[in-house]
């Protein structure tokens, strides 16, 4: 009812197209001498953000490390989106800190 026809809008006008076309090289991030840690947010898991970080997991042969909050997990507010920052700096300490 409030549709007024144009698709200016970020999600619907195509400009995101290029992001959720990305294809990542599976060849290069297996071979790359630093470990790639592919991670979700426990609230974005059935999301958009959430399918495509296991998606990649799973192209990687691992699996995705969970982190509070949703993709914005360590947002402290400051932007709009109210994560939690004190916790996702404590999984990440956690997921940094194994070898």
């Amino acid at each position: 009812m409030d549709d007024d026809g144009s698709r200016d809008d970020p999600l619907l006008s195509g400009v995101s197209s290029p992001i959720t076309a990305y294809r990542p090289d599976v060849s290069a991030l297996t071979s790359a001498p630093t470990r790639v840690v592919v991670a979700v947010g426990v609230e974005s898991q059935g999301l958009l953000t959430g399918r495509t970080s296991v998606a990649v997991a799973d192209a990687l042969g691992q699996e995705v490390a969970v982190f509070p909050g949703d993709h914005g997990g360590f947002l402290g507010g400051e932007f709009g989106q109210r994560g939690e920052p004190d916790a996702f700096a404590a999984r990440l300490r956690e997921i940094l800190d194994r070898q």
